[in-house]
């Protein structure tokens, strides 16, 4: 018999004693191998409820509910108050991270503790009871305005800060573009030198001419974002001068002397109503300790004659 035929059928036959070897046993394997993935799915869907238990009542109840309450009162404010809400959170720099919706929940939450406060500790604590107390529900839109007020407050003190530096930025961005430099490096200088809410407003202003943005958008935007009147007339000026084509170095360098003229008029009616604001306070303390002391004696002398 040739060797090559024997060779040829040993291979054969230990090939397909393997296989055999091999097919057989495997079949039960994979069969409880997939039937412990569909058992561990199976396990898994039914426990997806007790991972929901699981979770904090924050989570479960909380959140869910914030987010209702946030979506009713989006849908139920108009738009217009909206954006007025938009043009504090701008001016006042978005305090503490705070968007439309949230300054919404804080002025719904305000509401509902200064009428539940009013109504329920501060009148029956002076006498009133029930269901006269309840007139006092009517406090809540106290608490309904008092977010747009600390917003106020906070927009006036930003932008009086602001206030306080542009002189000095005018004058620094003067300098900067007769040392040589254009008008986007000089601002790019003064970003660096200024502090306080400026500083984040000229690079945002900054990043956005980067992008692609025009510099008289970016620089109407930055004066529309702040809403002071210095940034606002110097803006204007810029941006006339860009579309006349005159030399932004004189525009800039009148801006800044009309900034410090303006400064100094402020200061100088603040100055003429200091003696009329004084009135007050002398009036209601001075003036009365000045009577005691002189007409102190004269009642004395005439109480002791009678």
């Amino acid at each position: 018999m040739n060797p090559a035929v024997v060779l040829f059928a040993v291979v054969a036959a230990a090939g397909a004693a393997l296989a055999t070897g091999l097919w057989r046993p495997a079949t039960p394997r994979t069969q409880d191998k997939y039937s412990a993935k569909l058992a561990g799915i199976g396990e898994h869907a039914l426990s997806l409820e007790e991972i929901e238990l699981s979770q904090p009542f924050t989570q479960r109840f909380l959140v869910p509910m914030r987010d209702r309450l946030i979506r009713m009162l989006t849908d139920r404010t108009p738009a217009q108050q909206q954006d007025k809400l938009r043009q504090l959170l701008q001016t006042a720099g978005h305090p503490y991270g705070l968007s439309v919706s949230g300054v919404l929940l804080a002025k719904a939450i305000a509401a509902g503790l200064t009428a539940l406060l009013v109504a329920f500790f501060f009148l029956p604590f002076v006498g009133l009871k029930f269901p006269v107390n309840l007139i006092g529900l009517a406090a809540g839109f106290l608490g309904w305005i008092l977010p747009d007020r600390w917003l106020s407050q906070q927009g006036n003190k930003r932008r009086r800060a602001i206030e306080e530096v542009i002189p000095d930025t005018i004058d620094l961005l003067t300098i900067c573009l007769d040392a040589g430099l254009s008008f986007d490096a000089a601002l790019i200088q003064i970003a660096d030198k200024v502090e306080g809410p400026l500083h984040d407003e000229l690079n945002a202003m900054i990043t956005e001419v980067r992008y692609g943005r025009p510099r008289g958008e970016a620089l109407e935007g930055l004066a529309a974002r702040l809403a002071v009147d210095d940034l606002s007339a110097f803006v204007n000026a810029v941006v006339q001068s860009q579309k006349l084509g005159v030399p932004l170095g004189e525009t800039v360098r009148i801006q800044a002397t009309e900034i410090r003229r303006r400064r100094r008029q402020k200061a100088e009616e603040k100055a003429a109503q200091a003696s009329l604001k004084m009135l007050f306070p002398m009036i209601g303390c001075i003036f009365p300790t000045l009577f005691i002391v002189l007409m102190g004696p004269v009642a004395l002398l005439l109480t002791s004659k009678h």
